[in-house]
């Protein structure tokens, strides 16, 4: 298969992008927390908010110190954004395990079967492309609002079932 032959689609939403993501994502929880990583399942919900364009928006709109509360008031504005993610949890775990898999087999980071919680190593992935720049600021910013509440907290204001 080559890249011409890959949809747009695909291009973005492939596990090595979302290797990238979820790292940053953790990073940025880490930095939040003193060095605590963030626990597995929360990962779930990180590539479904930035992989859906209106999603991403209010997230680009949010400013960091605004929170996870203010960008879950954002979504419910219209409704159906914010009832859709856990739709689209379910529907991108694969790609969210994929991912996973590739940031681990990668060294970026690393599971701890015993806590259940994925920490981001300290690493120099490849600078992502300037077309990118929000999904990985986005990731960053969902790190910073998901390790300044409980999880339990988190997936209410997005109304995922953990």
């Amino acid at each position: 298969m080559t890249i011409a032959s890959l949809s747009t689609v695909a291009l973005v939403q492939n596990p090595a992008l979302g290797a990238l993501l979820l790292w940053r994502f953790g990073k940025a929880y880490q930095e939040e927390r003193l060095i605590e990583p963030a626990q597995l399942h929360s990962f779930f919900v990180v590539l479904p908010l930035l992989y859906h364009a209106p999603t991403l928006d209010r997230i680009r709109s949010t400013n960091d110190s605004s929170g996870l509360s203010l960008f879950a008031k954002k979504l419910g504005e219209e409704r159906e954004l914010l009832i859709s993610v856990q739709e689209r949890a379910l529907k991108m775990r694969e790609l969210t395990l994929a991912s996973i898999g590739a940031a681990i087999s990668s060294g970026l980071m690393n599971l701890s079967y015993d806590t259940g919680r994925l920490r981001s190593n300290e690493a120099r992935p490849p600078k992502p492309p300037e077309r990118l720049k929000y999904h990985v600021a986005g990731a960053e910013k969902l790190g910073h609002w998901f390790a300044r509440l409980s999880l339990d907290q988190a997936f209410a204001l997005l109304w995922v079932e953990p």
